[in-house]
């Protein structure tokens, strides 16, 4: 509005200095005006500020253009950086069931547990008889003895080895010391021992071991007053060299009547 108003008062001072300018330089319209009655010229206006832009109509849209010529590939690009990961996707539907195929034969795979052992069958018939064997070498090497004693015996220490006085039985070629009352095995197998030592009343304990070369295979002992037997026995395997013999602990009764034994014997050979 600022903007008419301004443009309406310039046109207005110019319209006056028209006037003004061509009074002066024709008083008279009829008659030729010359230098001599021409004015000095007057000061320049200010000039107007610029009117509206007109509102002219939008004219059509021509035609496009033909297309260019192909330009240059451009130089490549840096590659950028990753993408944040992507939301995971809906699981998809089950495909169809085909119908099975003819693969490879897999690897074998490890050994199941064991089962359970399955019921006792019932006996079967009995098989033909074997043909009869040849008649094997028979041994005749023996081995054993009885020893006893007929009186007592104090050990000057705790299982000291037991002497003994005489043999009842020796099978030829065993050997056995009475002295120390040692066997010593001079035929393998497997042999059987037994041991029967008595116990004084008078005494108060009495212990006794079957040893084998020095090691305890079994015992027998008895604690308190009165006669007692202490034995026991044990079958075991002895290799050649091997020695046996009793140890006691405690003093040891004995008479004619030979209530103290030991012995020994050869069951098979190994």
């Amino acid at each position: 509005m600022n903007i008419t108003i301004a443009v309406g008062s310039v046109l207005a001072f110019m319209q006056v200095w028209l006037l003004v300018a061509t009074a002066a330089v024709s008083p008279d319209p009829g008659l030729t005006c010359n230098s001599c009655c021409q004015g000095p010229a007057g000061i320049p206006g200010i000039p107007g500020s610029n009117g509206n832009h007109g509102q002219g109509i939008v004219g059509p849209r021509g035609d496009a253009g033909s297309p260019g010529e192909v330009g240059q590939p451009g130089a490549k690009g840096d590659k950028g950086s990753d993408g944040l990961d992507g939301e995971p996707g809906a699981k998809g539907d089950y495909g169809l069931k085909r119908d099975q195929g003819l693969g490879q034969p897999g690897k074998q795979g490890p050994q199941g547990l064991h089962g359970l052992n399955g019921l006792k069958g019932e006996r079967g018939e009995p098989g033909p008889a074997g043909q009869i064997g040849e008649a094997g070498e028979c041994s005749t090497r023996r081995s054993a003895f009885t020893a006893v004693r007929n009186t007592r015996f104090n050990p000057p220490s705790n299982y000291d080895p037991l002497p003994f006085e005489e043999l009842l039985f020796s099978e030829e070629g065993t050997d056995f010391n009475l002295n120390n009352g040692t066997f010593t095995c001079n035929v393998p197998g497997v042999y059987v021992f037994m041991f029967s030592v008595r116990k004084s009343s008078s005494e108060p304990y009495l212990y006794a071991q079957l040893r084998k070369n020095g090691n305890i295979i079994v015992s027998g002992g008895v604690h308190g007053a009165d006669y007692h037997q202490v034995s026991n026995s044990a079958v075991i395997p002895l290799h050649y060299g091997d020695q046996v013999h009793l140890a006691v602990y405690g003093p040891v009764y004995s008479n004619s009547a030979q209530y103290t034994s030991f012995t020994g014997s050869l069951l098979y050979e190994i």
